[in-house]
């Protein structure tokens, strides 16, 4: 068995999910404010479920690590940003699609950071159209991982007066 989990704020609003995994199916879960019980479910069907926005996030972070170690030969993966084109794509992507969207970086002070790639509104917002298609969502963080493949070196290139792209 395993247990993942997830959780979510916003100011001072907090959920937090707890998911018990076996073989594949969630035997148990703490996840109040979902529109339905994950029990039974597998990581995808759970990933489908909508509800009250903060302990939707909460789920998708507890699922998300999960599922990027999965694979599946019949689902499309389509990125989300939360804008047309991507839930145009969604909608050709074929039977089986999965949303996933990549949470990359967000810097709060940032102008205009609501409005951003990768913040909270814009998540919220690929995995509500997900969701509205009965389509699951998956976020997944992978803020280290940009950090050290993309902004470390850009940094670094910059500072020798390198004009890195």
């Amino acid at each position: 068995m395993e247990q993942l989990l997830g959780d979510s704020a916003r100011g001072t609003d907090y959920a937090a999910v707890r998911l018990t995994v076996e073989d594949g199916t969630i035997v148990d879960a703490d996840a109040a404010g979902l529109a339905e019980s994950l029990c039974g479910l597998s990581l995808l069907e759970a990933a489908a479920v909508g509800g009250e926005t903060l302990p939707v996030d909460a789920l998708a972070n507890a699922i998300g690590p999960a599922v990027r170690a999965e694979r599946h030969a019949q689902r499309v993966a389509v990125a989300m940003s939360g804008g047309v084109d991507s839930a145009v794509a969604l909608l050709k992507a074929g039977p089986q699609p999965v949303g996933v969207t990549l949470r990359l970086w967000l810097d709060p002070a940032g102008p205009d950071s609501e409005r951003a790639c990768c913040s909270p509104s814009a998540v919220i917002a690929a995995r509500e159209t997900c969701h509205r298609r009965g389509v699951p969502h998956v976020t997944l963080d992978l803020r280290e991982e940009f950090r050290r493949a993309v902004v470390t070196p850009f940094v670094r290139g910059y500072a020798r007066g390198e004009t890195p792209n």
